[in-house]
Order: structure tokens, then C-alpha cells, then sequence
């Protein structure tokens, strides 16, 4: 089980949805709202609580003129994970049992839907649609904590457009990203109505807690193959390297959806997703 002090984080979206279920954010109808949004006719919008007589008398035509407000609403959070092979090393895990946990609390405590959807490819492949019912995702979370499957790629991306609401939606994309291109471009394709928040897990083990010289065998979870290398300053600088150039290059791929990534590390801090959201609101 998860720790009962797991902490929960604020976020934030940047577009107004349409839903009909009240929620806490400013949504695109008209309603009971406390967000003013202009002045409409009292035959438009018969609502004489709302009368304004400033408005009304300003008039040269003698119109009545109600104040409009916006109402907030309820929108669905998806967890989308990806329990690839890759994701066993260290902590990686946890950390998502983790974020997991924290996303199902935070959805619930601002009146949001919550769903989770794995990545998988075989017959272990997790679907929760989203659900206002407290609780609910618990049975799933701990299913989580068992770590990723041993499959070695990514289910179908396509078919993420069917297993997704047909509402936009706040979308937490959790994965190390060790895919291939295609495979990226194809789940960023799945996904580009909705808002996606890639959270990118890395551990520091993959490319900076490497030793000065001496053998390593290095195994690739993805394809379970292994190598023997003689680990050099030079050799651990290119690997650095190489992930300074992954990261720079998830960026780009990411922002063009509109979202910049939040690399987290493994070790899960919900305060880490607030900060995220206050940055980029």
C-alpha cells in the first residue's frame, strides 16, 4: 500500500472546457459562475437577478442588460504509463506507483475525473476510464506497484485515441521515453487533442553515476541484450552526452504540443508538480 501522507499537487490548465459537471475550472458556457464575462440582453439571458441598471441606462435604445458570468467545470485527468521493459531499472517503479497515487488524490480533492491507461502490449494492460468515485483507482495503483510487464515495446499508439475520452483532457504522460521515433511520434499523434503533460523518468544511474574506468556489463531492457564495456572518463562523457542531446531533443518534440516536459527523476516529489505547473502557467 501507498503511504496514507502521500501529498497532492495543484494543477493548472491553460484552455476552458465544456463540460456540463460543475468543477473548479472556468469553462467556455455561461452559467453561476463568479467570473464575469460581458453583458448580454435580458431576452437573451432572462435572469433578472442578474440585471444590471448602469448598464441598462447607458443604453440609447432602452435595453435591459443582464451581467454574464462564466461557470467552472469538471475535466478528466488521464494517467497514461508506460510499463515497458526499460521502466524496471531502479526506482522507476515506484516512482510511478507513486505519481500515480498523487495524481488519483489531487484529481479527487478538485473535482475531476480520474483515469489511468498503461502502454502495454500484452495481456497486462491496465484501462481505468475516468471515474469521479473516491477510491476507485486504488485497486489499479496497487496493481502499479507490481511493477512494469516484460514487454520489450509499446502497445499499438493508435489505438490510444479510442481508450481516451472523446473530451479533451489533462493528459500525465509517464515513461522514460527510451522509444524509438516512430513510436513517439505515433503516441504524440494519439494524444494531440488533448493537453499532455510529459513527466520524463530518468535515473541518474543511466548516465551520470558512472565509474572513472573499470568493466561494466551493460544489459538494454528493451531487447535484453548485453555488453561488456571497459568504462573511460571519455566514454562516460559521451554518455553524458548522448543523454544531454536526448533530453534537449524530447523537448523540442514536446513543446510543439504545446507542453514542456517536467524531467523528474526517480525519486517522486509532488512539490516538483507544482512548481512545474506555477512555471509554465
Amino acid at each position: 500500500m501507498i503511504a496514507e501522507t502521500q501529498r497532492e499537487f495543484v494543477y493548472r490548465i491553460r484552455w476552458r472546457p465544456q463540460s456540463m459537471r460543475p468543477g473548479a475550472h472556468t469553462s467556455q458556457r455561461s452559467g453561476m459562475g463568479q467570473l464575469f464575462s460581458g453583458y448580454a440582453s435580458l431576452l437573451d439571458h432572462p435572469d433578472p437577478r442578474r440585471l444590471d441598471l448602469n448598464a441598462s441606462v447607458r443604453d440609447p435604445y432602452g435595453m435591459l442588460y443582464t451581467r454574464v458570468f462564466r461557470q467552472r467545470a469538471a475535466i478528466p485527468v488521464m494517467l497514461l504509463v508506460d510499463r515497458s521493459a526499460s521502466m524496471r531499472f531502479g526506482d522507476k517503479a515506484a516512482f510511478t506507483a507513486a505519481f500515480a497515487d498523487a495524481t488519483a488524490r489531487s484529481a479527487t480533492a478538485t473535482g475531476d475525473a480520474f483515469g489511468l491507461l498503461t502502454l502495454d502490449d500484452g495481456a497486462r494492460a491496465l484501462h481505468l476510464p475516468p471515474t469521479f468515485k473516491r477510491g476507485a483507482a486504488q485497486g489499479v495503483i496497487e496493481c502499479l506497484q507490481e511493477g512494469p510487464s516484460l514487454g520489450r515495446r509499446l502497445g499499438e499508439p493508435r489505438a490510444l485515441a479510442t481508450r481516451l475520452p472523446r473530451e479533451r483532457a489533462l493528459v500525465f504522460l509517464v515513461s522514460d521515453f527510451h522509444w524509438t521515433t516512430r513510436e513517439l511520434d505515433g503516441v504524440l499523434d494519439g494524444l494531440a487533442r488533448h493537453d499532455v503533460v510529459p513527466v520524463v523518468v530518468w535515473h541518474e544511474r543511466e548516465y551520470s553515476a558512472l565509474p572513472r574506468r573499470g568493466l561494466m556489463s551493460l544489459q538494454d531492457p528493451e531487447t535484453g541484450r548485453r555488453r561488456t564495456l571497459y568504462m573511460r572518463p571519455r566514454l562516460a562523457e559521451r554518455l553524458r552526452r548522448a543523454y544531454a542531446e536526448r533530453r534537449a531533443y524530447l523537448a523540442r518534440q514536446f513543446m510543439r504540443q504545446g507542453r514542456r516536459p517536467l524531467f523528474a527523476g526517480a525519486r517522486f516529489d509532488a512539490s516538483v508538480l507544482t512548481d512545474h505547473f506555477l512555471r509554465t502557467a
